[in-house]
């Protein structure tokens, strides 16, 4: 292979080591020949494999950590790129649940902070003031009608009582009940593209033709091209869990004259309930 190949080819090590914090570049030449040899003789090699839908990464791939470390204490310390946070946090397994993707890794990922490990406190004093719109009560034939999106919702919720639909955007609405102290809240999405991350198995089981995923104490599958994501303080058990999910389903069809009349509705319930009233004046005659 000719150099001007390898260096087309092995792109991303370069990328690695130019995000290196040292001048010493014969250094990086002689770390570049000996990962190209490496990779080149099969001692660092991506073992990536798809099974049932899931790409897994093998062992074998956590070479390439240990050659990054390597980097590290040869060449110097290496900016947290996203290449170099790749190799460091070995991806075990991508899952993917309609516009959701479960990432599967080995170990958390290191926090960024300032140069000097403090945090923005300036930042989180401010964002400490920022008080959150109100939410409109809505029923779900409201908030299907207001978004024009006929998403599905569950129509058996056991002991759960209906509490309100909250609008996240254009694409994501969440719908949520409750039960006493305990609460279950489903964000219900359809389009755009979201992702999680865990180092928990990732479980998954069938219920009835449904693929259900479980990461990050979050249970996750597909309804009619829409991605459901349930987060419930208590877990149920599998029966009754097959029933919410079974009970899924999306309303009426919608006319034009309907989403009209909600989405007026909706604003001016925005409107109103965001309204504040402005502070009374000081009366001069009162002094």
């Amino acid at each position: 292979m000719s150099e001007k190949q390898k260096l087309k080819q092995y792109g991303k090590v370069i990328e690695l080591l130019d995000s290196m914090e040292t001048d010493n570049t014969l250094a990086k030449e002689h770390i570049f020949k000996r990962l190209v040899h490496k990779i080149e003789t099969g001692t660092i090699q991506s073992t990536k494999s798809n099974k049932d839908g899931i790409s897994m990464m093998k062992s074998k791939w956590k070479t390439a950590a240990a050659a990054a470390v390597a980097l590290v204490a040869i060449g110097g310390v290496f900016s947290t790129t996203s290449y170099a946070q790749e190799i460091i946090q070995s991806v075990l397994a991508r899952f993917q649940v309609g516009n959701m993707e479960i990432v599967q890794v080995d170990k958390e990922r290191p926090v960024l902070g300032n140069p000097n490990g403090s945090t923005d406190q300036a930042g989180e004093a401010e964002t400490g003031r920022v008080e959150l719109p109100a939410q409109p009560k809505l029923t779900l034939e409201e908030a299907r009608a207001a978004t024009g999106i006929n998403f599905p919702a569950p129509s058996w919720m056991a002991d759960y009582e209906y509490v309100n639909t909250v609008v996240q955007g254009k694409t994501m609405v969440e719908v949520q009940y409750k039960q006493g102290e305990r609460t279950v809240n489903f964000l219900i999405s359809h389009g755009g593209n979201n992702g999680i991350e865990t180092t928990e198995q990732v479980k998954t089981e069938v219920f009835e033709g449904t693929k259900v995923y479980f990461a990050n104490g979050i249970v996750i599958w597909e309804k009619e091209g829409f991605t459901v994501e349930m987060y419930a303080r208590e877990d149920f058990d599998t029966d009754t869990l097959k029933k919410i999910i079974k009970s899924f389903a999306a309303g009426t069809p919608l006319t034009q004259d309907q989403i009209d009349d909600a989405k007026s509705k909706l604003d001016s319930l925005i409107h109103t309930e965001r309204a504040a009233p402005a502070p009374a004046a000081a009366s001069l005659d009162s002094k």
